[in-house]
């Protein structure tokens, strides 16, 4: 018989909330039979609907959250949900005021499918299910054009741009330039599933590496005239950007800067901590060397301490004098 999909999302978020760690967690929702096996699915849309309702009542009344742990609508992505189940989870979008992630125009099938199904782009049926909203946050977005950048502009809606992701599963890379010049809020991510590395700063790294493959290209077969999409690459400024200040007006949240009315989420990066590569010279190296210093060598173990809304979540030891 049908299983009802339940992983551990209570788990997770009291994790989050143990470890002192800001998060957006939601229930993934799907219940399409023809594209999800048994085991592995909702029951049926208004099952889709009515878990999530719980799931996210529940969430906000978790002892001791106060907001740091917030709920987010997760249909997986449109080829997963049955068409009730999205009409379903976009009014309940709109009627608890959350956040909403899911896939888009992540991957060529995906793209096809959507189409053949719905007769429209994957943003413009989001956006027609009630899902593309302020809070919404979409995963990849690899093969989106500038009809979709449209959607997102106008709906204030963000993509999550997970460049290493994108090259072992999109088969494309997302042009980050293109879509910020267009007015979409872009947030970097990471996406652990696609790719080896949880690392912000390796999807920094990545993120980089990615811009210059697609505005130079890569395929020896064509010129070099031919081969790239031009003013395409971002540096490790706008790298460093969309992994704070960007990821916050990407998630709607007041985080990611040093500013007045901003949550105080903050890390140190100690060059001198045990196991580091990093290496600052403070007579040569000005703000611009050392930010990409940061960018393109700092690991886990430069990251000495980390306060999240004030507090203290890490306190290791360090290389400081």
């Amino acid at each position: 018989g049908v299983q009802t999909c339940a992983l551990p999302i209570f788990e997770l978020a009291s994790i989050c909330l143990a470890k002192g760690q800001r998060a957006v967690v939601g229930r993934v929702a799907m219940d399409d039979p023809g594209q999800c096996p048994d085991y592995y699915r909702d029951a049926s849309a208004e099952a889709s609907v009515t878990e999530t309702r719980t799931f996210i009542a529940e969430l906000r009344a978790l002892p001791g959250n106060g907001g740091l742990v917030l709920p987010a609508v997760t249909p997986r992505f449109i080829p997963t949900c049955s068409d009730a189940a999205l009409i379903g989870l976009g009014r309940l979008t709109d009627e608890m005021s959350c956040h909403v992630q899911t896939h888009c125009s992540e991957s060529d099938w995906e793209d096809a499918y959507v189409l053949k199904r719905t007769g429209r782009r994957d943003a413009d049926a989001l956006d027609r299910f009630g899902l593309l909203t302020r809070r919404t946050v979409l995963a990849h977005g690899v093969l989106m054009n500038d009809e979709d950048f449209a959607y997102l502009a106008k709906a204030g809606a963000a993509v999550a741009h997970c460049p290493l992701s994108n090259v072992y599963f999109g088969d494309a890379v997302f042009p980050v330039r293109r879509a910020i010049d267009r007015g979409v809020r872009v947030g970097l991510g990471t996406d652990i599933a696609g790719g080896p590395s949880a690392s912000i700063f390796e999807a920094c790294r990545s993120a980089v590496a990615a811009s210059r493959l697609l505005e130079h290209g890569a395929d020896p077969a064509h010129p070099a005239a031919a081969r790239g999409r031009g003013d395409s690459r971002i540096d490790f400024r706008e790298a460093l950007w969309l992994a704070t200040a960007a990821g916050g007006e990407a998630l709607n949240l007041p985080i990611g800067r040093f500013a007045k009315d901003y949550a105080f989420d903050a890390m140190v990066i100690d060059a001198n901590a045990p196991g580091s590569d990093l290496k600052i010279w403070p007579e040569l190296d000005e703000p611009d060397d050392i930010a990409q210093k940061i960018v393109n060598e700092a690991t886990r173990a430069n990251v000495t301490r980390v306060w999240v809304d004030g507090k203290l979540v890490r306190n290791a030891p360090t290389g400081f004098s």
